[in-house]
């Protein structure tokens, strides 16, 4: 019985994994820095070694407005490279729905100046992107987080 509890607990953890990516708050390259960050958004596949950076594989999230921003949620194909791709510099806001005093599903549209890419770990297929505006007291001079939740297929 104990043996079989210790089992069951090792794998019940190992299942309950999930990495967690951040995205930088300004943008992190020597070619353009102390842009702030917009937004964010996952793909999959190799990227090239030349010509636009930009990996081939896109999935269409699973959008849903949450309290001070977005969710996204992806499912990244089997043997395929994942990448969070953290967005600098967007310029239009889009407002949300109030509700209880707070604001609802608003975000940054648009591609932001500059892309800054996060590699995933190579079994993390299914990821959440929180996308989430923290306001001050000038709404002009808002900042945005970004952090994603990967978790690992069961075995």
């Amino acid at each position: 019985m104990k043996r079989t509890s210790i089992v069951a607990l090792a794998l019940s953890c190992a299942a309950a994994h999930a990495d967690v990516y951040r995205c930088p708050q300004t943008y992190p390259g020597k070619d353009a820095s102390a842009i702030p960050l917009t937004g964010a958004y996952m793909m999959f596949g190799e990227r090239p070694s030349s010509g636009p950076p930009f990996p081939s594989g896109w999935d269409t999230p699973d959008d849903r407005a949450a309290e001070e921003g977005t969710d996204q949620h992806y499912e990244l194909p089997e043997n395929e490279e994942g990448w969070l791709i953290c967005e600098y510099g967007s310029r239009k806001r889009i407002k949300g729905r109030s509700h209880d005093g707070h604001e609802w599903g608003q975000y940054m549209q648009g591609h932001g100046e500059q892309p800054w890419f996060v590699k995933l770990a190579p079994r993390d297929r299914s990821c959440t992107v929180h996308i989430r505006e923290i306001k001050t007291s000038d709404p002009s001079k808002s900042t945005w987080t970004v952090n994603a939740v990967c978790k690992r297929p069961e075995p």
